[in-house]
């Protein structure tokens, strides 16, 4: 939701890019994966990392802004994920998330040439302020279109929907644009 559609009088706020954020396993999802024989990988620039003892997707922020209400947030990334086995992949590129006033977050991706909501989250490790937005250990749980992109790929999801699949890992600085009015003296 824009800082207007909000009733907010300023702007929305940008938020700084190329800023890195980190997609991890959890680690039900990564044993649901291994016995499943899939991989997590990377779309390019994304990379697979290893970060906070979790296989993770690292992307990069592209362009993002904060309500300055703090009443909602959007982002965008680089890339994106992908699931493979066996010579199969599900790709899922350009991630987007949005805040909503509530602080539940809906995460989409491009999957074969449509936007679909993979995951959600709860307002569980956001912290959004007028300087910095950030995640830690964000539960993001997979929606039912999530599963059916997997299982329409691999033949059944390996993790049912509503299962926290990832945790979102992040810290974005938020760029003050705000200018104060110009005073003058009488």
């Amino acid at each position: 939701m824009a800082a207007r559609e909000a009733g907010s009088v300023l702007p929305p706020l940008p938020l700084k890019a190329g800023d890195p954020y980190y997609f991890c396993l959890t680690d039900a999802s990564a044993k649901a994966l291994a016995t499943a024989r899939i991989s997590l990988d990377a779309v390019k620039p994304n990379t697979v990392v290893t970060y906070k003892a979790h296989t993770c997707m690292r992307g990069t922020l592209t362009k993002g802004q904060i309500n300055t209400d703090l009443t909602g947030l959007t982002g965008e990334g680089t890339g994106g994920f992908a699931f493979q086995r066996d010579g199969r992949r599900a790709e899922f590129t350009v991630p987007r998330v949005a805040l909503r006033p509530d602080m539940t977050g809906s995460w989409t991706a491009e999957h074969k040439g449509r936007r679909i909501e993979m995951f959600i989250s709860t307002k569980v490790g956001a912290k959004l302020s007028l300087t910095k937005v950030s995640a830690e250990r964000l539960p993001m749980a997979l929606t039912k279109q999530g599963a059916d992109a997997l299982a329409g790929t691999f033949g059944t999801s390996p993790v049912p929907s509503g299962t926290p699949f990832f945790e979102g890992n992040a810290s974005f600085d938020v760029l003050n644009t705000l200018t104060s009015p110009l005073t003058t003296k009488p």
